[in-house]
């Protein structure tokens, strides 16, 4: 079952897998990707606890190793609704028998959508709510229609906010396992913009890490603007399948990231991982702005 908001300006639609966006729009243009099986069967997964892939598929804790899934489970598990209003929605899951078996730690996770004028906001809050820390990753994957009203991917550029002043960014890149690899790729800027090119994925997603950058906007091919992501991550990634040419591209805050290449440690030493007390709530936001 799907859940619609609107406000008159932009309405979405959310459905209680995995809490996931189904559906983006302004007006009757749709901006989210529409979950092609034949080319990526997800809009805008949720990335709970873990973000991306884990060496060997395993991470340790406790003295022990658990088996986990990419990108964590939240993203093939049922929410509850338990808000709905004109303008806003909120679903909320909580740890199970299930869930303790491959992640031990008691939680509360809760993702809201509140649409303001032309902006989505998206918020996720998780409260540990067991007795000793826990470490998790978090993070959204939304695929954005790329051009919005039909065309090639590659006929769209990528505004970087924060990196108007510099010629070249530098991306790390993913090995064929999935994990971070010491290669990375350095893109070059004109005024914090860069073309979107035929290979540009050709090592998977690329990740931005303490780059400054706190927006990225797709721009169609005339230089118009129609779709910014804003957030407050020092990481995120960029995405698109490029061996099916897909017309769109993903915009992934994150809070967290996958295993670096060769990595075997505790998951308390994970990179960009995170650690939160008992009782303690950790809260984080970004929006999309349709233009």
């Amino acid at each position: 079952m799907q859940y619609e908001i609107s406000n008159g300006v932009i309405s979405i639609a959310a459905v209680l897998k995995g809490a996931e966006l189904v559906s983006l729009k302004k007006g009757d243009i749709e901006y989210l990707w529409q979950a092609d099986p034949a080319v990526w069967n997800r809009s805008a997964p949720n990335l709970f606890p873990f973000v991306g892939k884990l060496n060997g598929g395993v991470y340790r804790y406790g003295g022990k190793t658990y088996p986990m899934t990419p990108h964590g489970f939240a993203r093939d598990v049922e929410f509850t609704l338990s808000k709905c209003t004109d303008t806003y929605l909120q679903f909320t899951l909580s740890d199970t028998d299930k869930t303790l078996k491959v992640y031990p730690f008691p939680f509360l996770f809760e993702i809201t959508y509140t649409i303001t004028g032309s902006t989505l906001t998206q918020t996720w809050r998780v409260t540990n709510t067991g007795k000793r820390a826990m470490y998790f990753s978090l993070g959204a994957h939304p695929g954005f229609v790329c051009p919005v009203q039909g065309g090639k991917l590659t006929d769209c550029s990528i505004r970087l906010s924060g990196a108007e002043k510099i010629e070249r960014v530098t991306a790390r890149t993913i090995n064929a396992a999935g994990l971070v690899q010491e290669k990375t790729d350095s893109l070059s800027l004109s005024d914090g913009e860069m073309r979107i090119t035929a290979d540009m994925f050709s090592h998977d997603a690329l990740i931005f890490e303490n780059s400054g950058i706190r927006a990225v906007t797709l721009l169609d091919k005339s230089k118009k603007e129609f779709v910014r992501v804003d957030f407050d991550t020092d990481i995120f990634g960029l995405w698109s399948p490029q061996e099916r040419s897909a017309p769109f591209l993903c915009i992934e805050p994150w809070y967290g990231r996958c295993d670096r290449a060769g990595f075997s440690g505790e998951l308390s030493e994970r990179e960009w991982g995170n650690e939160l007390a008992p009782s303690d709530v950790f809260e984080k936001s970004f929006s999309i702005t349709l233009f």
